[in-house]
């Protein structure tokens, strides 16, 4: 009896361990689908940013975008 409960014992401890050892692996950035690709944003050059930021969000919501960004010659939209 002894024996199969320190079995027992020792094959949790030891399942924990493992779980807890792969769940605390860090992970990099390049993964699929982690962070904003660059693809789902979309530059359109002009004279869009020309009112400030709500210009380009107010340009950008009506071509069916989520927002908008100006950036230095540009307006950038976000899916």
């Amino acid at each position: 009896m002894a024996i199969t409960i320190k079995f027992v014992v020792v094959f949790v401890f030891s399942v924990l361990f493992i779980v807890s050892s792969v769940h605390c692996r860090q992970t990099t950035s390049n993964i699929p689908g982690y962070g904003v690709k660059q693809m789902d944003r979309q530059c359109f050059h002009g004279n869009i940013c020309r009112g400030g930021v709500g210009d380009c969000i107010f340009w950008c919501r009506n071509h069916g975008y989520y927002y908008g960004v100006c950036l230095t010659d540009a307006c950038c939209c976000q899916i």
